[in-house]
C-alpha cells in the first residue's frame, strides 16, 4: 500500500500518493533551477502563477473530488504539459520506485487529457479584455487579440460607431461589463491563442514587462 501525503499546490489541499508527490517535487526543484529572474520577488510571483495552474489542471483530473487521490500519472501528464520556464526540456529525474515508473507509462496511454486543442491540437482563443494594453477598461486590446488585427483598427471602429450611429459607446460598455478580464498569466495565453506552459504563462508576470 502507498503512502498518502497531503499537501498544499496554489493554495488547495490534494492528497498524492508517495510517488506522485516525490514527482512534483523534483519538478518545482527543477523549475525553479531554470527560473531566470532577477528579484526573488519576481521567482516567487512567477511560482505562485505556476502553482496556481498547476491547481486547476489537478482539479480537472480529479473531477472536483476531494477524496481523489493525484497519482503519478496525473503528475506527470500536468508537468509534461507545462514544461520548463525557459522553453527547455526538464532535466531526467532518476529514482521514484518501479511503481512511478509504471504510472509514468501509464501517463502516456491512459492519462487524462489536458490539451488544449481537442482531438485536431487547435489552440482555443478566447475573448478577455486586456489589462496589459488597456486605455480604458481593456476592450478594444482585448478584441484586437481575439480577432488577431491592430488595436488602432478595433479603436478605429468603434469610434465610428459611436460618431456616426451613437451605438459604439452602448456596445463598448456592454463588453465591458460582460467580457471578464483576464487576470492571471493562463488567461493572458488563452487570450493571444498561446498553450499555457510555464515558458507562455511566465512572459505574462508583473516583473517580466
Amino acid at each position: 500500500m502507498k503512502k498518502v501525503i497531503n499537501a498544499s499546490v496554489g493554495g488547495k489541499s490534494f492528497a498524492f500518493d508517495e510517488d506522485a508527490y516525490n514527482r512534483l517535487s523534483a519538478y518545482f526543484d527543477h523549475f525553479k533551477a531554470r527560473l531566470n529572474r532577477d528579484t526573488q520577488s519576481a521567482k516567487d510571483e512567477v511560482m505562485s502563477d505556476l502553482e496556481s495552474r498547476i491547481a486547476e489542471l489537478f482539479d480537472e483530473g480529479i473531477g472536483g473530488a476531494s477524496y481523489r487521490v493525484v497519482n503519478f500519472a496525473l503528475v506527470s501528464k500536468v508537468v509534461g504539459q507545462l514544461g520548463m520556464p525557459d522553453g527547455s526540456v526538464e532535466p531526467t529525474f532518476e529514482t521514484y520506485g518501479q511503481a512511478g515508473h509504471d504510472a509514468g507509462s501509464e501517463s502516456r496511454n491512459n492519462g487524462p487529457d489536458f490539451s488544449y486543442g481537442g482531438e485536431k491540437g487547435e489552440i482555443k482563443k478566447r475573448l478577455y479584455r486586456d489589462p496589459d494594453n488597456k486605455a480604458v477598461g481593456g476592450v478594444c486590446a482585448g478584441l484586437a487579440s481575439f480577432l488577431n488585427i491592430d488595436i488602432t483598427i478595433v479603436r478605429i471602429i468603434l469610434l465610428l460607431a459611436l460618431l456616426l450611429w451613437g451605438s459604439g459607446l452602448i456596445v463598448y460598455l456592454v463588453l465591458w461589463i460582460v467580457v471578464p478580464l483576464a487576470k492571471t498569466p493562463a488567461e493572458k495565453c488563452e487570450m493571444r491563442g498561446l498553450e499555457p506552459t510555464a515558458e507562455n504563462m511566465a512572459k505574462f508576470t508583473e516583473y517580466s514587462k
